[in-house]
């Protein structure tokens, strides 16, 4: 019994991720299937990471100062960054699965990007933080103060402030960012896992 028999045969307990396909022409994935969920996830990744790049570029037009100009133009790159990756992963993830590919082996593809893609924003999230943390600071304190940047600048306690500020919202924003991960994407990618390991225990 060949990897493909073995997937239109197994028979899941799990009432979300019964029937996944039926044998002999291109099969539609079930609603709650969790590679569908996954790609749900990406899309409102998506949606949420296009409103705040349009946030981005509204603090570009409303702050014009060089080190804000600077830090948002960092911040925006990865944003783009990331909703290019989100793009390229959605597409890839099909609603219907063809009975001549292997399935396992898409299943383990989708799987591996996926979590893969979430540890590279993460990662470089670490390199960007400290920019947005200060672009952050900059416009709130021309918000707070009323005054120029300039200004600003030349009152030391603005200064001094600046790296405590960027060293404790770094760390605040990477283990927000991977809470964030596991809220839109854990709990679908452990049951994607699940499908994987069953089906390679059958093999």
């Amino acid at each position: 019994m060949n990897e493909q028999q073995k997937w239109q045969d197994w028979k899941p307990e799990d009432e979300d991720l019964n029937q996944l396909l039926q044998p002999g022409k291109i099969q539609q994935f079930q609603q709650h299937h969790p590679l569908l969920k996954l790609r749900r996830g990406l899309q409102m990744n998506m949606i949420s990471g296009i409103v705040i790049l349009v946030f981005y570029l509204a603090i570009l037009w409303f702050f014009p100062y060089w080190p804000i100009v600077f830090t948002m133009i960092v911040t925006i790159c990865f944003t783009l960054y990331i909703l290019g990756t989100a793009w390229k992963l959605y597409q890839s993830i099909q609603s219907t699965v063809s009975a001549t590919r292997p399935v396992l082996q898409e299943l383990k593809i989708h799987f591996e990007e996926i979590s893969k893609w979430g540890r590279v924003q993460q990662k470089l999230g670490l390199f960007v933080y400290p920019f947005a943390a200060a672009g952050g600071y900059f416009c709130g304190g021309i918000l707070g103060s009323g005054k120029t940047f300039e200004e600003l600048m030349q009152r030391p306690v603005f200064v001094y402030v600046l790296p405590i500020t960027v060293l404790v919202l770094v760390p605040l924003g990477y283990l927000l960012a991977k809470w964030m991960f596991n809220k839109a994407f854990g709990k679908h990618l452990r049951s994607l896992e699940g499908i994987i390991q069953s089906l390679e225990m059958d093999n």
